[in-house]
C-alpha cells in the first residue's frame, strides 16, 4: 500500500515542478500571495497540494503548526496540510510510521524558530534520519520544499549559521560548535551543516532588517576551508523569497516579493590582510530585487527587464555616509546605503563607519566595476526598487 501511495503521489508531484525550493527570509506576511501561493502551486496547486508542515524549530511546535495549516488550507487552497510531529525531544525521526506519513505529502514547509532544533531532530551530527530521508525521496520525485526564517537557514548542505552579530563577527571572528547561550552575540556556525537540499550556498535570514551583511561575509571567509565550507552565500530579507527551480539540473534562483531583496556575497577572490580583527579587501557583493535571477552554478545574474540602468540617470549628487553601517537595531541601514550609493552621480567610492567603537570599523563601497538598476515593480506601482551587482566591499578596523 505504501508503495502505491508513493507512486501515485510521485505522478501528482511531477505535474507540478521538479526539485524546487522556496527560501523565505522570515516575518512572512499572511497576505503575501506571491510566496504562499507559489509553495501551493509547486506542490500541485489548489485542491491538490498536500503540505507536510515541520515546526521543529519552534518553541511551541503544535501551535505553530496550527497556524501554518490554517494559512495553507483556508487561505491558499491546499487540499491538505499535515503536521509532521518531529521535535528535538520527540525521538521519533526514525519511526517508520512518521516516515510513511511524510511520504504522503507533495510539498513540505519548515517554520521559523531556532534552526539548531531542526538539525538535532532530523539530522543529528550530520546523519540523516528516516523522516529526513523520506523528505529527500519525495523532493527528488518532484515535491517542493519551502522554509521561512530558521526553516530556510537550515536547508543548505554547507555549514549553518546559528547566531551572532556582524560587529562581534568582525571583532572576534566566527566559531564552530553552534550557538552558545552564554555568549549570544558570538558569531557561530554548525560545522555539520544543514539538511542538505541546496548545494554550495550558505543562506542567512532576517537579513537587511538586522544588519547581517558583515556576519555572512565573515562566516563565509572563516569556514571556507572546511569540508562543507563555501565561498558563496545569500541573505534573505524579511517577507521576501528566493525561488530555486531545477535544483538537480541547472538551478536558477528568482527573487519573489517587493519589500526588500536578496543579498549575495562571494569571498572567492577576497584578499585577507593579517589583522587582530578583520581586514578584507575585494569582497564581491550583489543585491537582487523582485524578478532578478541568479544562476546558482555560474553565479551569473540577470536583472529583470523592467528595470533600467541607473548610469547617467542617478537622482542624488553624492553618496551619503552612514555612521552606523553595521546596525542590527535600525532597519536596512546597509541596504539603504548601497541603494543610495548606486543612485548618486559623482562618487564611485564611499566609506561608511560602525557606530560601535574599540574597535571601530570602516566599510568601503566601490562601484567602479559595478552597476545599479532601478524600477517600479509591476506588482506594486507605489514603490521603487534598486538592484546592484559587482559592488566591491572592503572591511577594516579604523585606526
Amino acid at each position: 500500500m505504501g508503495f502505491l501511495v508513493f507512486a501515485l503521489l510521485t505522478i501528482v508531484v511531477d505535474f507540478a515542478a521538479s526539485q524546487s525550493l522556496v527560501l523565505v527570509g522570515g516575518n512572512l506576511n499572511d497576505g503575501n500571495e506571491a510566496i504562499w501561493g507559489k509553495v501551493v502551486e509547486l506542490a500541485g496547486g489548489r485542491g491538490v497540494a498536500r503540505i507536510g508542515v515541520f515546526t521543529t524549530a519552534s518553541a511551541d511546535p503544535e501551535d505553530s503548526a496550527a497556524y501554518y495549516i490554517d494559512i495553507f488550507v483556508n487561505i491558499y487552497g491546499a487540499a491538505n496540510a499535515t503536521y509532521i510531529p518531529v521535535t528535538e525531544s520527540s525521538n521519533n525521526a526514525n519511526d517508520p510510521s512518521v516516515a510513511e506519513l511524510t511520504r504522503q505529502q507533495t510539498g513540505f514547509f519548515f517554520g521559523g524558530g531556532d534552526q539548531s532544533r531542526v538539525l538535532k531532530a532530523l539530522r543529528p551530527r550530520g546523519r540523516d534520519t528516516l523522516v529526513l530521508t523520506a523528505v529527500k525521496d519525495m523532493f527528488k520525485a518532484g515535491a517542493t520544499v519551502g522554509g521561512t526564517s530558521a526553516g530556510a537557514a537550515c536547508l543548505s548542505d554547507t555549514v549553518m549559521i546559528t547566531g551572532g552579530s556582524s560587529y562581534d563577527g568582525l571583532t572576534y571572528g566566527a566559531f564552530s560548535g553552534g550557538y552558545k547561550p552564554l555568549r549570544p552575540d558570538e558569531l557561530s556556525y554548525d560545522e555539520y551543516g544543514g539538511l542538505g537540499f541546496l548545494a554550495g550556498w550558505l543562506p542567512d535570514t532576517h537579513f537587511s532588517e538586522r544588519g547581517r551583511e558583515a556576519r555572512l561575509i565573515r562566516v563565509l571567509q572563516d569556514s571556507r576551508d572546511r569540508d562543507i565550507g563555501t565561498t558563496r552565500g545569500f541573505g534573505l530579507d524579511e517577507d521576501m523569497a528566493l525561488l530555486v527551480l531545477d535544483l538537480y539540473t541547472r538551478p536558477v534562483g528568482k527573487v519573489i516579493g517587493t519589500r526588500g531583496g536578496v543579498f549575495i556575497a562571494d569571498v572567492t577572490n577576497t584578499v585577507v590582510i593579517p589583522s587582530e580583527t578583520t581586514n578584507f579587501e575585494g569582497v564581491s557583493v550583489h543585491y537582487l530585487t523582485q524578478d532578478d535571477t541568479i544562476d546558482l552554478t555560474t553565479g551569473n545574474i540577470t536583472i529583470a527587464s523592467w528595470k533600467t540602468n541607473l548610469k547617467d540617470n542617478e537622482y542624488y549628487n553624492n553618496a551619503e555616509v552612514s555612521n552606523d553601517i553595521l546596525s542590527s537595531q535600525r532597519d536596512r541601514v546597509w541596504a539603504s546605503a548601497a541603494a543610495q550609493f548606486f543612485n548618486n552621480k559623482l562618487d564611485d567610492v564611499v566609506t561608511h563607519y560602525s557606530y560601535e567603537k574599540n574597535p571601530k570599523f570602516e566599510i568601503t563601497f566601490d562601484r567602479v566595476t559595478g552597476s545599479g538598476y532601478g524600477g517600479i515593480p509591476p506588482s506594486n506601482p507605489e514603490i521603487t526598487v534598486v538592484s546592484h551587482q559587482n559592488l566591491k566591499v572592503g572591511i577594516r578596523e579604523n585606526v
